[in-house]
C-alpha cells in the first residue's frame, strides 16, 4: 500500500523555515571552526607549548598583556581571538570549539551563561591558587559570583567621573569643580560654559557646557533614589515619582537650559565629516565637560593641548556613580583548564593591574595598598595627577540594574525610542517614563507567563 502525505502550504513553510534555520546553525559552527583554526594557524605553537585562546576585544594593550604573561610563563602560549561577543562565545560553545578564557562585559551576560551551566566554578581555584578574589571591591560582585559561586574574575574596572576642560574653565571665569560637586553646581558652571555665535541671524551653538551620552540614563534615574527595577526585578519602575523627577532634570539640561547639544547640534559642532561623539567633541573643545569612564585618557593624551583634568559625577539626594568592568570565564568544556587557571591568576598580578591601568583601560579591580600607591602617578604622565580621584570614587560606584525576566537588550531598544521621542518634544519626561514602564512590564508579565522562560 502506497502511503501519501499532503503537506499543507503552512507546514511545508515550517519545515522550510526549520531546515533554513539548521543550516545557519550548523554554518555558523563551521564558519566559527574555520576561524579558530584560521587563528591557530597564523599563530603557530612550539612544540610541547601549550596554547590557551583568549577572546577579548582587540585592544593594543592585549599584545603587550601577552607577551608579560608568557615571559613569565614561557610554556603557556597565549593567543588573542578579539570576537568576544556572546552570541559567537554561545556559538563556539554549542559547537564545542570553546575558548579557554572568555570576556564577559556585563552582569546580565554572566547570569546568562551561568544559569546555563556553561562556566566553570572558579571557587577551588581560586583557594587552590590563592587567587586574591577577596580583594577585589565590593560594588564588583554581581561580575564575580552567581549564586554564592565565583564564576568570573574582573582584571579591573572604570567608575564613571567628568572629563573637564581647564582652559575653558579659565577663560569662562569658572572656578574648577571639587569632588562631591553637585548637579546644581554642575548646570550653573555648564551656563556660563555655552557659547554662541550669530551666523546670519541665527544663533549657532560653537560651545556647549556639557555632554551626556543618551544611553548614560542611569545618573538620573537614580538621582533622587529611583530604581529601574523592583529589586526581584518583575516590576519595571520607570513610572515612579522619584525617576519622572530625574528625568525631567536631564531633559531640562538640554530642552530648556540648552547646555547639553542636540544630537544635531553635535553633529554641527563635529569637524568636517566626522561623527559628534562625546570624546571627539571634548577632544575638539567643543564641550567643555563630558561624563564617562577613564578609559577616554587613552584618546586624550594624544591631544597634546588638551587641558584636562577629571572630577566627580555630580549628585542630587544622593550620591553614586556608574560602574563599568568586565569579567574572565572559563567554560566548563575548556582543553586547558590548569593553563587557563594560570593566565587567569596572572591578570590580577601586580605587573598586570598596572599594565592595564597605566595604558588608561580603568583603574585596578584590587584593593591592594602597594598597588594603588603605584597607580596614583605615573611618569609618562605628568599632568594626570588627580588618579586618586577613580580610586575615591569607588565608595559610590554602582553596576548597573537588570531584571532576569527581560532581556538587556529589549530594555535599551524601548528606552532608546521613548527617550528619542523625549529629545524630539514628541512627549514629557513624564510620558516617556510612562510608556518605557508600560512596554517593558508588558514584557516581563508575559515572561513571567512562560513557565520555560528562566531556561
Amino acid at each position: 500500500m502506497t502511503l501519501s502525505y499532503d503537506i499543507s502550504v503552512e507546514e511545508e513553510s515550517r519545515f522550510t523555515r526549520l531546515a533554513a534555520v539548521a543550516g545557519i546553525a550548523i554554518g555558523a559552527v563551521l564558519i566559527l571552526v574555520i576561524g579558530i583554526y584560521l587563528i591557530a594557524t597564523a599563530n603557530p605553537s612550539k612544540p610541547g607549548k601549550t596554547v590557551i585562546r583568549w577572546v577579548v576585544d582587540p585592544n593594543p594593550i592585549r599584545k603587550e598583556q601577552i607577551k608579560l604573561f608568557e615571559k613569565r610563563h614561557p610554556d603557556i602560549e597565549v593567543i588573542n581571538d578579539p570576537g568576544a561577543d556572546a552570541q559567537r562565545l554561545l556559538t563556539q560553545l554549542a559547537g564545542d570549539v570553546p575558548p579557554d578564557v572568555m570576556a564577559l562585559y556585563d552582569p546580565q551576560t554572566i547570569r546568562l551563561f551561568a544559569k546555563n551551566d556553561v562556566l566553570l566554578d572558579l571557587g577551588p581555584y581560586v583557594r587552590k591558587y590563592k587567587i586574591p578574589v577577596d580583594k577585589l571591591y565590593p560594588a564588583l560582585e554581581p561580575y564575580i559570583k552567581y549564586r554564592g559561586k565565583i564564576v568570573g574574575i574582573p582584571e579591573n574596572c572604570g567608575p564613571y567621573v567628568v572629563f573637564y576642560n581647564k582652559r575653558l574653565f579659565r577663560e569662562a571665569g569658572v572656578p574648577y569643580p571639587k569632588p562631591g560637586w553637585t548637579w546644581d553646581e554642575c548646570l550653573a558652571a555648564a551656563k556660563k560654559l555655552t557659547k554662541y555665535q550669530i551666523v546670519r541671524g541665527r544663533k549657532i551653538p560653537v560651545q556647549k557646557g556639557l555632554f551626556i551620552s543618551d544611553g548614560d540614563w542611569w545618573f538620573f534615574i537614580w538621582m533622587y533614589g529611583g530604581r529601574l527595577f523592583s529589586k526581584d526585578g518583575k516590576r519595571c519602575l520607570m513610572d515612579s515619582e522619584a525617576v519622572k523627577k530625574g528625568i525631567r532634570f536631564w531633559a531640562d539640561l538640554r530642552l530648556k537650559y540648552h547646555v547639553m547639544p542636540t544630537s544635531s547640534e553635535a553633529q554641527s559642532m563635529a569637524p568636517t565629516g566626522a561623527w559628534g561623539s562625546s570624546a571627539l567633541l571634548f577632544r575638539e573643545s567643543k564641550v567643555a565637560m563630558t561624563v564617562s569612564g577613564r578609559w577616554l585618557c587613552i584618546q586624550y593624551r594624544e591631544q597634546k593641548d588638551l587641558d584636562w583634568d577629571v572630577v566627580s559625577v555630580p549628585h542630587g539626594p544622593i550620591r553614586f556613580t556608574l560602574l563599568a568592568s568586565k569579567s574572565y570565564s572559563i567554560p566548563k568544556t575548556c582543553r586547558h583548564k590548569e593553563a587557563a587557571i594560570t593566565f587567569i591568576k596572572h591578570l590580577l598580578s601586580k605587573e598586570n593591574q598596572l599594565l592595564v591601568a597605566n595604558y588608561g583601560d580603568g583603574i585596578p579591580s584590587l584593593q591592594d595598598p602597594e598597588i594603588s600607591k603605584a597607580f596614583l602617578y605615573n611618569p609618562q604622565y605628568p599632568n594626570e595627577r588627580n588618579n586618586k580621584l577613580h580610586l575615591d570614587e569607588m565608595k559610590y560606584a554602582r553596576v548597573q540594574e537588570f531584571s532576569p525576566y527581560i532581556n538587556n537588550l529589549d530594555v535599551s531598544a524601548i528606552m532608546s525610542v521613548e527617550l528619542d521621542k523625549m529629545w524630539l518634544r514628541q512627549q514629557t519626561p513624564d510620558q516617556a517614563c510612562e510608556a518605557i514602564a508600560k512596554r517593558i512590564n508588558a514584557i516581563i508579565r508575559r515572561n513571567l507567563a512562560n513557565p520555560n522562560f528562566l531556561n
